[in-house]
């Protein structure tokens, strides 16, 4: 296993929709010379083909409910489609990188939210399942693990994942630091200025602010929960800047940083 800390990353929305960006992304992730795990969702793409197949889907607090007739179509999405376009972007940056999912090993234990059909969360204080040392076994001979958030729930059966929580979920499980990506470049108050370095009790009372919503709640709560059970620092920062995500991935404070 390396010893350096590694460093578990999350991107999804514009981004997996911009070829040029995604390439520059990898690149600075090769630059940087730090062992990262990528974990990625594709909402995008699972709408498109959702509505492709005339269904219609919608979201809860930033989670996706999840018909069990769109699972087939959803993991097509996400641990197909999106997942090797990734790693097809990633060979090109030069990286070693291998397409899995969070059924593979499989990675965390996941309880089905009920509420919300077909969808998983990370159960706490779960033990760490086979697919951690899966991960650290590429780690640890320089491969570049792209995860996608497809898992098992209780009963082995496949589930939709909010993929800020799965990044969250292996990041606990490696001891690793989080970084969740973003189209913004880190956490906007009700001003819409950025919200720079906050401590962890500072991260858990921003969450009533009614300007933290959808999808940014999600992050939030995904970054504490990590910071809370690692004890590690967590970041919400921008993909936009080549330089910034180098950065970042360095350890510099950068972004929304929750420390601990």
């Amino acid at each position: 296993m390396t010893s350096a800390v590694i460093k578990v990353a999350k991107v999804g929305g514009a981004i997996l929709d911009n070829p040029q960006a995604l390439a520059a992304f990898l690149q600075a992730i090769a630059v940087s010379q730090v062992p990262v795990v990528l974990v990625h969702g594709g909402g995008t793409t699972v709408d498109q083909q959702l509505q492709q197949a005339g269904f219609i889907s919608e979201k809860v607090n930033g989670q996706r409910v999840t018909a069990v007739e769109h699972m087939p179509i959803i993991t097509g999405a996400l641990a197909g489609t999106t997942n090797k376009k990734i790693v097809a972007a990633a060979h090109g940056a030069g990286l070693k990188a291998v397409g899995l999912s969070l059924a593979d090993g499989p990675m965390c234990a996941l309880k089905r939210v009920a509420a919300l059909g077909c969808v998983g969360e990370p159960m706490a204080n779960a033990e760490k399942l086979p697919g951690v040392e899966l991960l650290q076994l590429l780690l640890s001979s320089g491969f570049f693990p792209i995860v996608s958030s497809i898992g098992l729930d209780q009963d082995q059966t496949l589930c939709n994942v909010n993929a800020d929580y799965a990044a969250a979920a292996i990041a606990m499980a490696l001891n690793a630091e989080l970084l969740l990506f973003s189209d913004v470049p880190a956490i906007l108050d009700g001003h819409n200025n950025p919200i720079n370095e906050i401590s962890l009790a500072e991260a858990r009372l921003l969450l009533s602010q009614p300007f933290i919503q959808g999808g940014m709640q999600v992050k939030l709560k995904a970054a504490i929960l990590a910071a809370e059970r690692s004890r590690r620092s967590t970041a919400i920062a921008g993909w936009a800047d080549a330089q910034t995500v180098v950065a970042v991935l360095q350890g510099e404070c950068l972004g929304t940083h929750i420390r601990v």
